[in-house]
């Protein structure tokens, strides 16, 4: 496919790059002759050196884009272009964006507003996926919807569990919670079902919750599971992921220490994150890891833009005997070395960006699918079509076959749980928990 993209900065080359070597063909644009120089010496990408404008768009739709990706470092500018692009014919516009409050709204709907069909903040990602390992380790999965607003979790119901007997329905679950999976173990093999109402959670059930962020952190309350015992975590390094990943840490009630040499950095750092404690120091320096007892926190997350760093840092703290020695990195060549060393490698945001890039080519209305218990389910956010049959109809009276369950929806920017008196509008979001069997009945339904 033709993918038209502005920026050559770190995101940007990188998907300029990745897609390459994918045979797309890829335009690079940006002022910097220098980075698009050497985007040049590494992959076959056409390269545009100049300033961008809505002349420069139009004389690019002779190349007939099906993409156009915004992905400069500032957020104006990208969703400026992403209106422009979209306007002048581009059939789908990506925008990266690093202000949380843009893709999380619930009073303005950016998308709507700047024409963007797809958000994607590269940090978000990152941050989330970060999160995961931190917090989220013994839950049996997590996924993230909607730019982050939906989270699924699979917990283990205790065998402390004393409402076995009381019907869903009646558990007085939070209104922005649903039960969407239930994986029951019998001596005659599991039994997976999509639970209503009057179905029961019962102790040992693995069971697969969705709902809005925020909610899920009362799951351990609402169902009597342990509490994460996280406790302290310190960042090395002020990027973007770090400020996202210490928000939801913080939610959490996890200490959060962020370790940036440079000062200028750190004032901003400590305006944006009250609750976290800045240090101003390097962190290559084992004196400095030291007097901050790395071995005391719960782990340690190198989180700079330098993979070489990130593994430095990450093998110093393990050394120094931290539980749990995090390296954010973009080449996956240092997998087997970082697990040689015993640190965890997390994908840097740059490659969780040309994954997802990858995933909007190659899709219809189809955005994401996670598997679930083995694969034997399946979590899918998709797209309504304006042709779309379900539009305008209560999903109560949508006739959905068993096995099918429409859990969350995302309309105009505000994101709700899936009762059967929401109704679909054309380009709403619906995350739906499905057997595999029924994922074609849902495009043809959502087409």
């Amino acid at each position: 496919m033709n993918v038209v993209i502005l920026g050559a900065g770190k995101i940007g080359s990188h998907v300029a790059s990745v897609l390459a070597e994918e045979a797309h063909n890829v335009i690079l644009i940006d002022k910097d002759d220098k980075a698009l120089v050497q985007v040049g010496r590494e992959s076959d990408v056409a390269r545009v050196h100049s300033e961008a404008s809505a002349h420069l768009l139009l004389e690019l739709l002779e190349q007939k884009p099906d993409l156009f990706f915004a992905a400069t470092g500032s957020d104006e500018t990208n969703l400026t272009f992403c209106s422009i692009a979209k306007n002048l014919g581009f059939p789908r516009t990506v925008c990266r964006v690093q202000k949380r409050e843009i893709i999380n709204n619930t009073k303005l709907d950016f998308a709507r507003l700047f024409f963007v069909d797809y958000f994607l903040g590269p940090e978000v990602l990152a941050a989330q996926d970060l999160c995961k390992v931190l917090v989220h380790a013994k839950d049996l999965a997590v996924e993230h919807f909607a730019h982050g607003a939906i989270q699924m979790r699979t917990i283990q119901i205790p065998d402390l569990w004393d409402k076995g007997g009381t019907p869903i329905a009646n558990l007085q679950l939070p209104e922005d919670l649903i039960a969407a999976l239930i994986r029951r173990k019998r001596a005659e093999g599991d039994v997976l079902l999509i639970p209503h109402g009057a179905d029961h959670i019962l102790p040992g059930d693995q069971v697969t919750l969705v709902g809005e962020t925020k909610v899920m952190h009362q799951l351990h309350e609402i169902f009597h599971s342990p509490k994460t015992e996280t406790k302290s975590v310190i960042l090395v390094g002020g990027a973007s992921v770090a400020i996202h990943l210490t928000h939801y840490l913080c939610q959490q009630k996890i200490h959060v220490r962020i370790i940036e040499k440079d000062i200028a950095r750190c004032q901003e750092l400590a305006e944006i994150l009250p609750h976290a404690t800045i240090i101003n120091r390097d962190g290559r320096d084992p004196e400095l890891l030291r007097s901050e007892k790395v071995q005391d926190a719960d782990a340690l997350v190198s989180c700079t833009h330098f993979d070489e760093t990130n593994l430095l840092i990450a093998g110093l703290a393990k050394e120094l005997g931290c539980p749990k020695s995090i390296a954010l990195i973009t080449n996956s060549q240092l997998l087997p070395l970082l697990e040689k060393l015993g640190i965890t490698a997390a994908l840097s945001p740059r490659v969780n960006v040309a994954n997802r890039i990858l995933s909007i080519l190659d899709e219809e209305t189809t955005l994401t699918v996670a598997s679930l218990s083995s694969d034997t389910a399946k979590i899918v956010e998709m797209r309504v079509a304006p042709t779309s049959k379900a539009v305008g109809v209560p999903l109560a009276d949508l006739d959905l076959p068993k096995g099918l369950l429409i859990a969350v929806i995302e309309s105009r920017g505000k994101v709700m749980v899936g009762r059967g008196s929401r109704v679909l509008c054309p380009e709403d979001i619906v995350i739906a928990i499905c057997h595999p069997i029924q994922i074609p009945k849902l495009q043809q339904l959502f087409h």
